[in-house]
């Protein structure tokens, strides 16, 4: 009985920790448990980096944590703004009560 006590608590903590535990994103942006909304830039040198003069976004939706859908890809993005070089890459991320989330990864270029 003790064993089937800790073989059920190793795998429910095992299924708290995620997928982040085994899949590394370039972006992890923080989740609060209710209403979620930031933009922040991706890569590090961005102070450093002259911000080109046009925009492009793609975006994705995951809902209820389950289902997620759509191509936030920066080729995506380049491409929806006409891009021929990506000179800095940023992101929007908004997060209602865990029930949907929007992710959208926006270049700036020429």
């Amino acid at each position: 009985m003790r064993y089937i006590v800790t073989l059920i608590l190793l795998v429910v903590l095992i299924s708290l920790c995620g997928c982040g535990m085994f899949y590394r994103s370039p972006v992890v942006p923080p989740v609060a448990g209710g209403f979620t909304n930031i933009t922040a830039p991706v890569d590090i040198t961005y102070n450093l980096t002259e911000i080109g003069s046009k925009k492009g976004e793609a975006s994705s939706v995951g809902v209820l944590g389950i289902l997620a859908f759509g191509d936030a890809s920066v080729k995506t993005a380049a491409r929806d703004g006409n891009l021929k070089r990506v000179d800095h890459i940023g992101y929007k991320y908004t997060n209602v009560f865990g029930l949907v989330s929007f992710y959208t990864t926006v270049v700036y270029g020429e």
